[in-house]
C-alpha cells in the first residue's frame, strides 16, 4: 500500500544518511537505487524518518552492506546483504526493507 509523496513527505533524498563505507559523491547513485522506498515512505514527515546505508569492511571480500529504516510508530527495519556488486546489494536491501515495512503496516491494520 502506497501513495504519492507530497512536498513535506519522507523520502529517501531527504531522509537517507551514508554511513560507513560510502562517500557523498555515491549519493545520487544510491538514492536513485533505493527511489523505490519513496512511495512507501509518503504519509510520514521527513523529520519522522531515518536511513541510514552503511557498509562492514568496504572493499573486503565478505563485506556487508546494511540499511536501518527508523520511523516513527514502527519497530526498526533492518536488511543485509553480502553481495561483492554494492548496486546489487542495496537493491537486494531496499527489497527486504520495503518487505518488512509491509508486513509492519499489515500487522497494525489487522490490530
Amino acid at each position: 500500500m502506497s501513495i504519492t509523496p507530497e512536498t513535506d513527505d519522507a523520502t529517501v533524498e531527504k531522509c537517507l544518511v551514508l554511513g560507513h563505507g560510502f562517500h557523498d559523491d555515491e549519493r545520487s547513485t544510491v538514492t536513485t537505487i533505493l527511489a523505490r522506498m519513496d512511495s512507501h515512505l509518503a504519509g510520514q514527515s521527513a523529520d519522522q524518518v531515518r536511513l541510514d546505508l552503511h557498509m562492514k569492511e568496504p572493499g573486503q571480500r565478505g563485506r556487508k552492506v546494511t540499511l536501518e529504516c527508523h520511523m516513527v510508530g514502527l519497530s526498526p527495519l533492518v536488511a543485509t546483504s553480502a553481495d561483492e556488486d554494492t548496486k546489487v546489494a542495496i537493491a537486494h536491501i531496499r527489497d527486504e526493507v520495503l518487505r518488512q515495512l509491509e508486513d509492519q503496516k499489515s500487522k497494525r491494520l489487522k490490530h
